[in-house]
């Protein structure tokens, strides 16, 4: 009788453990705040404060305004098993992120437990950010602060380095145009070690 009790705590306490982990995300569970409050940066985790994500949604709206380039900004902890890659392709999809017609688009998406950070653009973009300089950017202006446990410094140097380029003038034209297809998005994808 009495290690039926201590089975029944056990396995009680072990359900209670967890269901206290952090579950996977999956393309439809993480929150578009785009949708829900018209903001650019999906935190669920809270793994940037708060005071970031403001700075990070007042850059990307006034970038979003002068460019009609749309920026989605998300940090999770986990997407389980799931290739970075495949979600982020199947959320920038979902979310129908940049206009439509110009496929003018970027997700950032930052995994912690895979310890990844990805640049997923619309073709309309493709020619303004580049693998070559999407991986630049993130080599040079997130990496660093990431390898120091400084996410929130990162990337908010990375999303500069994104503003800086997309706000040039000489992209104005090539941003603004209908793009040809808007099945094709470019992807650009690092795993950093800390």
């Amino acid at each position: 009788k009495r290690t039926m009790k201590k089975t029944a705590l056990l396995i009680f306490l072990l359900s209670l453990f967890i269901e206290g982990l952090p579950q996977p995300y999956t393309v439809d569970s993480v929150p578009n705040t785009k949708r829900i409050n018209n903001n650019y940066v999906s935190n669920p985790d809270n793994l940037i404060n708060a005071t970031t994500v403001t700075q990070i949604d007042q850059h990307l709206t006034s970038l979003e305004q002068q460019t009609t380039a749309q920026v989605a900004v998300v940090l999770l902890s986990s997407i389980g098993e799931n290739s970075v890659e495949d979600f982020a392709q199947s959320l920038f999809v979902k979310w129908g992120i940049g206009r439509a017609a110009k496929d003018n688009g970027l997700l950032i998406l930052f995994v912690a437990d895979q310890k990844t950070i990805r640049f997923h653009t619309g073709f309309g973009l493709e020619g303004v950010l580049p693998d070559a300089i999407c991986k630049r950017i993130q080599i040079q202006k997130m990496v660093p602060y990431f390898k120091e446990g400084n996410v929130d410094a990162g990337m908010l140097a990375g999303i500069d380095e994104v503003i800086k380029i997309l706000s040039d003038p000489a992209y104005a034209e090539e941003i603004a145009e209908p793009a040809e297809s808007s099945n094709y998005s470019g992807t650009s994808s690092l795993t950093f070690f800390f």
